[in-house]
């Protein structure tokens, strides 16, 4: 077996299939490749960075690929990197250290192309080996925050409770309208934000995502089943390019209005003052999503002090689905 560093672009046909029928085999899948290429190449650099993992046949059986993001740090405009797409198929996982060589050959191009630092929120099973064995930084947890709909729905309980709780939820819109006719608090800028720029909107938000534009105000979400639970997860919603309180509201509004959802979840910080979403305690939360970094801009190390600390960051959803 290889490793080869390669960019998306670069991708032979024979890598394309292989590639596209090893993560379709592993993660139990059946994206096709227009969703691979969308993901890899409308990236901001127009390419992805990847490790792939060859077989004898030189075809893909393992890879590690990073999407080349733009944010903000204070004034400064930096590049950073999203971890995703892990993986190495069951027949050749002989090698419990393959996945960190993969990595540190693929830092080497990364660091040429001016990513100062990689992000990932990996999974349960994955969270041990890339602290303990690859040595990144947990820089800490992305928060839950929830608005039950039906309760009923959420309980195993007797319908009544889903029309008691509407008539909660219904309550709690109008004095949240109430209160932000008062004051319309608006997000506190983190020192590290996501660029979400016109162009990174059309990449990041496909057709799966709902927009909805009501005068100064947008948002986006997207409905999953969560185990018969209708689950709509609120990525963003801004009223002049920025977070506000009326802008929470509007969206919240128009989820229980227009799609019958059982619970409304908000991943991430929200930086501002707000009656609206309730914090999931810990152990009430659906899985751990630990916010992890490698820092890979060593000669500056100063420079990024501040980007292992949670409260420096604005990361949620919206800067990359991992619900």
């Amino acid at each position: 077996m290889q490793i080869k560093i390669i960019t998306t672009d670069k991708f032979s046909s024979k890598e394309w299939i292989s590639y596209q029928d090893s993560f379709n085999q592993v993660f139990e899948t059946n994206r096709d490749l227009n969703y691979f290429k969308h993901k890899y190449n409308d990236a901001v650099d127009g390419f992805s960075y990847h490790a792939l993992l060859l077989n004898d046949n030189c075809d893909v059986v393992g890879g590690c690929s990073v999407l080349p993001m733009m944010y903000n740090k204070s004034e400064d405009i930096v590049k950073i990197g999203q971890a995703v797409d892990v993986f190495i198929c069951e027949d050749f996982r002989t090698d419990p250290l393959m996945l960190k060589r993969m990595y540190s050959k693929l830092k080497e191009i990364l660091i040429i192309n001016n990513i100062v630092a990689v992000m990932a929120v990996p999974n349960s099973i994955a969270f041990p080996y890339w602290i303990n064995i690859v040595k990144w930084n947990c820089i800490g947890d992305l928060k839950y925050w929830m608005i039950p709909v039906n309760l009923g729905a959420l309980m195993n309980k007797a319908k009544v409770y889903n029309f008691i709780s509407l008539l909660f939820v219904k309550f709690l819109l109008f004095l949240n309208k109430i209160v932000s006719f008062i004051y319309n608090s608006t997000e506190k800028k983190s020192i590290y934000e996501l660029i979400d720029d016109d162009k990174f909107i059309d990449y990041r938000f496909n057709k799966d995502y709902e927009k909805i534009i009501h005068k100064n105000i947008t948002f986006y979400f997207r409905i999953y089943n969560e185990n018969n639970i209708r689950t709509a997860y609120l990525l963003d919603a801004k009223q002049n390019n920025r977070l506000s309180y009326i802008a929470l509201i509007t969206a919240v509004s128009y989820i229980v209005k227009n799609t019958n959802s059982d619970l409304i979840l908000f991943i991430g910080p929200i930086k501002l003052f707000q009656l609206l979403f309730i914090k999931v305690p810990k152990k009430k939360e659906p899985k751990r999503l630990p916010l992890t970094c490698d820092v890979l801009d060593k000669k500056n190390i100063d420079l990024y002090s501040d980007i292992l600390k949670i409260n420096n960051w604005n990361f949620g959803l919206k800067n990359y689905d991992v619900r």
